[in-house]
């Protein structure tokens, strides 16, 4: 008798709480006292100061967004877990990559320009499973506007 692998993988995605969600309301929102059009070019131009690749700027729709990649294991750790998977399936997965999305909205707002971020990361395992998050560390927000300010202009 043969055993059959697993044909599909399992996408998971995590709900935040209620009080990370109050929590990423000022993370994620700011005015700003410039245009939309030179909103939506300093969101571009801090997202790829921040190693964000493919970056685009939808000036219709005033959405910038951007992606970055990161491996976790090296390539032949890669290949040696995969190897494993597929003899001893029911080992547990280890991390593998983990891809970032960046979303950034500019709309008007009262007379102000608004900036909304929204940072989503995906983190692969070996077995190809995903488990998807909003992104709720400061950092990466105080990062790209940090970067947002330096690129506005004054």
């Amino acid at each position: 008798m043969a055993l059959v692998g697993k044909c599909s993988s399992k996408q998971v995605t995590s709900d935040l709480s209620a009080s990370d969600k109050a929590a990423l309301v000022s993370l994620q929102n700011r005015k700003v006292g410039i245009t939309i059009n030179d909103a939506l070019k300093a969101a571009e131009a801090s997202l790829k100061a921040n190693e964000f690749e493919q970056v685009s700027i939808d000036s219709t729709g005033a959405l910038v967004q951007g992606e970055k990649n990161h491996k976790i294991a090296d390539r032949g750790h890669q290949v040696l877990q995969a190897v494993i998977n597929a003899k001893l399936p029911m080992l547990r997965a280890k991390p593998d990559h983990e891809t970032t999305r960046a979303l950034v909205t500019v709309h008007a707002l009262s007379g102000i320009t608004a900036v909304h971020a929204e940072f989503i990361t995906t983190i692969w395992d070996s077995k190809g499973d995903s488990k998807t998050r909003v992104v709720t560390d400061p950092q990466v927000y105080n990062s790209f506007f940090a970067k947002f300010a330096d690129n506005s202009p004054r």
